[in-house]
């Protein structure tokens, strides 16, 4: 994915240097995440296309046929489905999902009666205009990052899509008429999620874990420095202290007695072993919060946005509620959409740190930024998905940004912070 990142994040696996860390591959459930979350945007994508595409339609066929006033309610519905896919593209949740299967259920049903009711002859032979609203209810639910959650939506969607042209016809009073628009978009739809499914269930077998084996290699690299440590140690002190007894003529003074006893004293205390840093043991807390930072660069990159990962070279695990994860997550997803949106630059950066009782995100950019002071109060992208999300989990954001001189926001959340030395051993 050509992730770059010169430090580990949230407790990330340490390299054997102390100094630098990188995350070399991505997780393969973040990955399978990744791809099945495009899945659902390009779903997306296509239903805000065939809208726009129906509103020329309706313009063209049904101005034709009964003349430009009969297209004002058509139009009208077809402008608040989009209006509800936007709602649902910058805000996918449960709850958006289910707002606009409901609301586009019901203004599919406006859309296609009114055209019914002015023109009770398309119906025979104008299926493609008819259901598109339909079409579009069964394939745009964005952020979905399961196979078997995606078909579940897919399902409702379908069943919602049939439902309200069935509704349609009987209000029009004609014969009904589903078309095949629907119930291809469904089967195009449900076919995508089972191939993904389909992968995610059998890669385990088909394919190496490849963070299992970098955290193999990273373990090999440390028991030969213990090698390589302990062979200097032998040197210094069990071979030393031979060649002073062998080149010994007479009984050892006190001098030559005293080392030896400070050589076995060494010998036995394992402290040098706690020298070398091993990999922290993370819980599924951690993985989450730093998996997720992983997906949202990697959704970010495929955007055309290239983002470079620093942080904090301390071994450290942090743990917070997954409610509070989840709001992190949605905030730095909306300050990197901001960066793609507005600040007409192709790289930011994402510096990650912990300490203190407290979780940091600090995201940056170097593009056209703002006059903070002129920002309205009640500006959604900063406001809702930003600033009220953190401050809803006892959070706090700071913005610095001024027309010409780019942008930084910094995210803080309370959090546990455990620093761990881990010893290795023979």
């Amino acid at each position: 994915m050509g992730l770059s990142s010169s430090c580990p994040a949230f407790g990330y696996p340490a390299d054997v240097s102390p100094h630098t860390a990188r995350i070399a591959v991505l997780p393969r459930e973040v990955a399978s995440q990744v791809i099945t979350g495009a899945v659902s945007r390009a779903g997306w994508a296509v239903g805000v296309g065939v809208l726009v595409m129906d509103i020329i339609i309706v313009i063209d066929m049904v101005g034709r046929r009964s003349g430009p006033a009969a297209t004002a309610v058509p139009l009208l519905a077809l402008g608040g489905m989009l209006a509800l896919l936007g709602i649902v593209g910058v805000w996918p949740s449960n709850a958006t999902r289910l707002l606009f299967l409901g609301g586009g259920a019901v203004l599919a049903i406006i859309y296609q009666s009114h055209i019914l009711l002015t023109d009770p002859a398309l119906n025979d032979g104008a299926s493609f205009l008819l259901n598109r609203p339909a079409f579009v209810l069964v394939i745009s639910f964005p952020g979905i990052v399961r196979p078997l959650i995606g078909l579940a939506w897919g399902g409702i969607g379908y069943l919602s899509a049939i439902g309200s042209i069935l509704v349609a016809d009987l209000i029009a009073g004609v014969g009904i008429n589903t078309g095949w628009g629907p119930t291809i978009a469904f089967v195009i739809y449900t076919a995508a999620y089972v191939i993904l499914a389909g992968i995610r269930a059998n890669q385990a077998g088909q394919l190496p874990d490849l963070v299992r084996l970098e955290d193999d290699t990273r373990r090999l690299a440390l028991e030969h420095q213990y090698e390589q440590r302990a062979a200097a140690l032998i040197h210094d002190t069990v071979l030393n202290d031979l060649t002073v007894v062998m080149n010994s003529v007479g009984p050892l003074d006190e001098r030559t007695t005293s080392r030896f006893r400070s050589d076995v004293a060494t010998l036995t205390d394992a402290s040098w072993l706690r020298e070398s840093r091993g990999a922290t043991a993370h819980d599924a807390q951690d993985a989450a919060l730093r998996n997720g930072m992983v997906a949202l660069v990697s959704e970010a990159q495929w955007k055309g946005l290239t983002v470079d990962i620093t942080g904090n070279p301390e071994d450290q695990v942090v743990r917070m509620p997954p409610e509070r994860i989840a709001a992190v997550h949605a905030a730095v997803r909306a300050c990197l959409d901001n960066v793609l949106q507005h600040a007409q630059t192709g790289s930011a950066e994402l510096v990650m740190g912990a300490g203190d009782g407290f979780a940091t995100v600090l995201v940056i950019d170097q593009g056209v930024g703002f006059d903070v002071d002129q920002v309205a109060g009640d500006r959604l992208g900063l406001r809702a998905s930003i600033v009220h999300r953190i401050e809803e989990q006892g959070g706090s954001v700071r913005i610095w940004s001024k027309p010409g001189s780019g942008t930084s926001i910094m995210i803080t959340v309370p959090c546990e912070v455990d620093s761990e030395e881990v010893a290795g051993g023979s």
